[in-house]
C-alpha cells in the first residue's frame, strides 16, 4: 500500500508501476503453485456473480441471462 501512495503522487506516468504491483499482488497472494491469475481471476468473478444473483435474483418471467461467452 505505501508503493502505491507514492505513486499516486507521480502520477500518469506511474501507471505501468501500479499495473504492475496490482499483478503481482494477485500473484503472490491469490495463486498457489502452477496456478494462472487469469484462472483464479475468473473463478473469483464467477463466485462473486453468483453470489449477487443469490442475492437478488431475477424477478419471476424475466429472461434468463448469459453468464459466459463460451
Amino acid at each position: 500500500m505505501t508503493s502505491l501512495r507514492s505513486w499516486v503522487q507521480a502520477g500518469p506516468n506511474a501507471a505501468e508501476g501500479i499495473a504492475r504491483a496490482v499483478i503481482d499482488f494477485a500473484v503472490q497472494f491469490l495463486t498457489e503453485d502452477h496456478e494462472d491469475v487469469a484462472d483464479v481471476l475468473c473463478q473469483l468473478e464467477a463466485v462473486g456473480v453468483g453470489q449477487a444473483l443469490d442475492a437478488h435474483p431475477a424477478p419471476a418471467g424475466a429472461h434468463p441471462v448469459r453468464l459466459s461467452i463460451m
